[in-house]
């Protein structure tokens, strides 16, 4: 499985479920509803986007910019925990 789903809660406990990208480990996208995360990574699963190693740039945002910079550091430490 190249992406799995999992659920995140950030500084200001929200939680959202994020799609994480295992070969590239970063954080591809974050939804409110389980549901629309899991079938992005039905998607991406099957082949959809990048297959698998989406490059760093791709994932930018204009409307929060360290949104998924803070995601990433976050799912870092739970993998850690």
């Amino acid at each position: 499985m190249k992406y799995t789903t999992h659920l995140v809660e950030d500084q200001e406990n929200n939680f959202y479920h994020v799609v994480y990208e295992h070969a590239t480990e970063q954080v591809i996208d974050y939804f409110f509803f389980e549901d629309d995360a899991v079938e992005y990574t039905l998607f991406l699963n099957k082949g959809g986007a990048f297959d698998g190693f989406t490059p760093k740039f791709i994932l930018t945002e204009i409307k929060y910019p360290n949104h998924n910079e803070v995601l990433n550091r976050k799912f870092e430490s739970l993998l850690t925990e």
